[in-house]
């Protein structure tokens, strides 16, 4: 008899652990509850500075990076010089790095009454987004996080400058929607252009066909007149060919 009930918890345990799997295999580990899963489609971001030692011409040294929005390195590095240029500054590459340096820089808020020499270079992050690398000289030493109004100063300037890109950004993006766009109203044009010959090419044809016609009834009364001017020719001969041969018999 203790058998039975013995039995009997084996099989509500069997019955209790299948549930519970049944329940883990229905849960999404990865997809939020009401989230879309697109593997294509990039995270939404908020731009952020944040400081690392990075490797740079002049060694190891004390670098701002700023995420940005975009995936254009291209237009990052455009969008900087413009940017600098509002400074004072002058962009151009780094001797001996892969760094471009900008020279003669003005803020105030971070060198003060000097200007300022900034190092940068473009990379893109594991998600795709481009991350601007930047490198304040402060006369023998890099800016970093213990000068904390200069280092705000220069987060605030980069966080001004993501929205100076995200702006770009968008800007490119509305062109190449609107050279899309053109191109698809091209190609309706030159479709209608098409669409307006293959109908002149029937109204033509349809022309010809009439004038076929016409000329099949006139070529069938040519016909009819040109058996009756044989037929009577056919005539005028056996009758030349009867009177020939009894001038023959005389």
């Amino acid at each position: 008899m203790k058998t039975l009930p013995l039995f009997l918890s084996f099989c509500f345990a069997i019955l209790v652990d299948n549930s519970i799997f049944a329940q883990v295999v229905e849960m999404d580990p990865i997809t939020p509850q009401g989230a879309k899963n697109n593997s294509n489609s990039k995270p939404n971001i908020i731009s952020q500075v944040y400081e690392s030692q990075e490797n740079m011409v002049n060694g190891p040294q004390n670098a701002l990076i700023v995420t940005l929005e975009v995936t254009s390195e291209k237009l990052v590095e455009k969008t900087w010089k413009d940017f600098m240029k509002d400074y004072g500054g002058k962009t151009k590459g780094a001797k001996g790095g892969k760094e471009d340096m900008t020279t003669g820089a003005s803020i105030v808020g971070i060198g003060g009454v000097n200007s300022l020499t900034i190092y940068s270079r473009t990379a893109v992050n594991m998600d795709g987004y481009v991350e601007l690398l930047t490198w304040f000289d402060m006369g023998g030493e890099y800016l970093d996080g213990s000068r904390r109004q200069q280092y705000q100063e220069a987060e605030e300037m980069l966080l001004k400058f993501a929205h100076e890109v995200k702006m770009e950004g968008t800007k490119q993006e509305l062109e190449d929607a609107e050279k899309k766009l053109k191109s698809f109203q091209n190609d309706m044009d030159k479709l209608k252009r098409q669409n307006n010959g293959y109908h002149r090419d029937i109204e033509d044809a349809e022309k010809k066909i009439e004038a076929a016609k016409e000329n099949i009834v006139k070529n069938e009364e040519q016909q009819a007149d040109t058996t009756q001017k044989i037929d009577l020719q056919t005539q005028l001969l056996e009758e030349i060919k009867r009177r020939l041969s009894e001038l023959k018999k005389q």
